[in-house]
């Protein structure tokens, strides 16, 4: 099971997708409350993807690093001059954890994968 969540959230993420879609009436908020679920997901296997690449157990460092996102969230709205609202700056930062978490994982998968060909 572990190989699967590690190589394939996104066969994971898109079952539970299609899962909600049939149980929720708007696909809009369906779609967000995966995303939004899809963190958990996207970060473990990117922790896991990590630690098999490195050799060293990196989670605290991948966790540091994702938590730096919401400060950096908070910052980025006062600069703009806007009021920091910290539920908007939770949800704009989970979500940006998201878009963040997804390329990581194809990077690191495919790095992973070069490097099994290589050995």
């Amino acid at each position: 099971m572990l190989v699967y969540i590690v190589s394939f959230p996104l066969v994971i993420w898109f079952m539970v997708y299609m899962i909600l879609r049939k149980i929720m009436p708007k696909s809009v908020n369906t779609f967000k409350l995966v995303c939004d679920a899809g963190v958990f997901l996207w970060f473990y296997a990117c922790a896991v993807l990590l630690e098999t690449l490195v050799g060293d157990d990196v989670f605290w460092l991948l966790l540091a690093v994702c938590c730096a996102i919401f400060p950096a969230n908070a910052i980025w709205q006062r600069v703009r001059h806007e009021e920091v609202l910290y539920t908007k700056m939770f949800v704009h930062g989970w979500r940006l954890l998201f878009l963040l978490l997804v390329p990581l994982h194809a990077v690191l998968f495919s790095l992973g994968v070069a490097k099994e060909m290589i050995h």
